[in-house]
């Protein structure tokens, strides 16, 4: 297969920003209605199968790869699910829980967490996540987890799921209902609410949160990514922001996997002590 070059994606993206100098007012901002639109339309178009097996180009330890998105996912909620796990929580929420194909896998990855709540910004979304609960689509989720029909249907028997329509911005639960609550390329659309999203966070969750995001510092200062984020309108701050939501900072690191386009960083949080909320 012949190498790609970076080049054209170099070229491509300093073309987007110099359009959008000269033509400023053409820049779309992503807004929470734009973001909504956008998902509402995706929810609509594509089945799960068309979904998961869209593929694009990442980095594996530094070697290109083309990924379907399935292969990207199954990875990652892996990391989610031990990093969750080392914290024992009872209870978790995501944020922009989409069609819950990550709730869906840690509630079977994760069988001591007893419940489970997505809030998701689109209708479309949530009745999609409820489907897919009520139908699992058992050869994705045994591509996610590794187990039999039989044993996700008796994994998933009886469990307390469910996904409610809401902005992440106001979260509709009360104070400290979970002990944990994580994203997954979420808080990516919020270029600069995103305090109000890791304060809503906080006020929540009793325990840790984990982030899958592209922070500042995971683009290891490559312009040309950093320049992307931007002309795309997403979230790109420092993960040490979380710090004024109140949380504490447990761990960053960078996955060995990462998109071809811009990095993404796994943070871990605990709730700070210091904070009565």
């Amino acid at each position: 297969m012949k190498k790609k070059s970076p080049y054209k994606f170099y070229y491509n993206v300093l073309r987007q920003a110099l359009g959008q100098a000269l033509s400023p007012n053409k820049h779309k901002v992503r807004s929470e209605d734009f973001v909504k639109a956008e998902y509402a339309k995706n929810y609509t178009r594509e089945t799960n199968d068309d979904f998961m097996h869209k593929t694009y180009d990442v980095f594996i330890n530094g070697t290109k790869a083309l990924y379907p998105v399935i292969e990207y996912k199954k990875i990652l909620l892996e990391m989610f699910a031990r990093k969750l796990s080392s914290f024992a929580p009872k209870s978790l929420l995501e944020l922009g829980s989409g069609r819950g194909f990550n709730i869906l896998t840690l509630a079977l990855l994760c069988p001591h967490i007893h419940t489970f709540r997505g809030i998701e910004l689109t209708s479309e979304g949530v009745a999609m996540a409820k489907q897919n609960f009520a139908n699992p689509p058992f050869e994705i989720l045994t591509h996610l987890t590794g187990l039999s029909k039989e044993e996700i249907t008796k994994r998933l028997s009886g469990r307390d799921i469910d996904f409610v329509e809401g902005s992440i911005r106001s979260l509709p639960f009360p104070s400290n209902s979970f002990d944990a609550v994580f994203s997954n390329s979420v808080i990516e659309q919020i270029p600069r609410d995103y305090q109000i999203v890791f304060s809503e966070a906080a006020r929540v969750c009793r325990t840790v949160g984990v982030w899958s995001e592209p922070f500042f510092e995971a683009q290891n200062h490559h312009p040309f990514k950093l320049l992307y984020l931007r002309n795309i309108d997403y979230f790109r701050a420092s993960y040490k922001e979380v710090e004024k939501a109140p949380w504490r900072i447990f761990q960053f690191e960078t996955p060995a996997i990462q998109k071809y386009i811009f990095n993404t960083g796994f943070l871990t949080c605990t709730k700070n002590t210091n904070d009565q909320s």
